[in-house]
């Protein structure tokens, strides 16, 4: 029943309106009410507040999210070290990074993690920031590249930060005939109003990032093509489609005849970049590897990148 009510209290929470959590968790509305109410009898108290438009969590009711959560996390953090004592030395690593990671960074880092540590069942995959700290809160993840997560429960180092670019295609009034790549200082990013804007979704840090960036910038562009991950922003703008900000990385990716057509500035540093780092929880079971793991991304990182 807690597993029941903690969804239900959260996506009440994220919906704001009864009917609509119960679509987004494929239950019946009346089914809620029935949970909910039970256990404002169990308790002796409101949890929701069902005057107010939307509907909010009384606080009563966030504090029960917040135990509720916890003990989540607890029974997750020991399903998942029961696991690990019973199959592995070292127990299992979910190792996961957003789109901007390559997987020619995995290569070497794993190379060097596994000469040291053989014994530790690795799964690596390729999520979103904000899926990164919830599965980190939750205890489903123990490692992540990409955006800055900034949580009390999450550990965070800075790595880098990677350069940007401004993508112009043809269609843009700030497109210049017969160039390829501009210089960012002569662009008037005011004069960029209405143009379709190719991004990632508006709840991820890098959309904010770049969003804040254009504002500051003056330009007001329409959000008209939403794509799940930064790759695919990159593919769609090099091929026209579209405004964007990408990182440069995927720009020496390409071949230059496949840069035709479309103006590429590079934006400066010292105006925007994303910042990128490791974030990890880590328990005393994967403490050691963990710390290790840090220490190699670190050192390849300042490798590639000595500035």
């Amino acid at each position: 029943m807690n597993n029941k009510l903690l969804s239900f209290l959260e996506e009440i929470k994220a919906q704001g309106n009864m009917s609509k959590a119960a679509q987004a968790l494929f239950v019946t509305q009346p089914y809620i009410s029935r949970v909910i109410k039970n256990a404002e009898d169990n308790f002796g108290v409101k949890l929701i507040n069902r005057s107010s438009h939307p509907l909010q969590l009384t606080y009563a009711g966030e504090r029960l999210l917040d135990f509720l959560q916890e003990e989540s996390q607890l029974q997750a953090n020991l399903d998942r070290e029961m696991t690990h004592l019973s199959q592995f030395k070292y127990g299992h690593l979910t190792i996961a990074s957003n789109e901007a990671v390559s997987n020619d960074v995995y290569e070497p880092v794993l190379l060097k993690f596994y000469e040291k540590y053989p014994e530790v069942h690795a799964q690596i995959i390729s999520i979103s920031s904000s899926e990164a700290e919830q599965r980190l809160t939750a205890g489903s993840l123990d490692f992540f590249l990409g955006d800055p997560i900034r949580n009390h429960k999450v550990q965070y180092v800075p790595v880098t930060h990677i350069p940007l670019a401004l993508i112009i295609p043809s269609s843009s009034v700030l497109y210049q005939p017969d160039q390829t790549f501009v210089d960012f200082s002569k662009l008037d990013l005011s004069k960029l109003v209405d143009e379709s804007f190719i991004s990632i979704p508006r709840n991820n840090a890098y959309h904010r990032l770049v969003a804040s960036f254009l504002h500051n910038q003056g330009a007001s562009v329409e959000y008209s093509i939403e794509v799940p991950d930064i790759s695919l922003v990159a593919s769609l703008a090099l091929n026209n489609l579209g405004v964007a900000v990408i990182p440069e990385s995927y720009i020496s990716k390409k071949n230059p005849y496949e840069l035709k057509s479309l103006n590429i500035a590079r934006i400066p540093v010292n105006m925007l970049t994303a910042e990128f780092g490791i974030s990890y929880i880590k328990s005393k079971l994967t403490a050691e590897p963990v710390d290790d793991l840090v220490n190699i991304i670190s050192d390849i990182f300042k490798e590639a990148n000595p500035s």
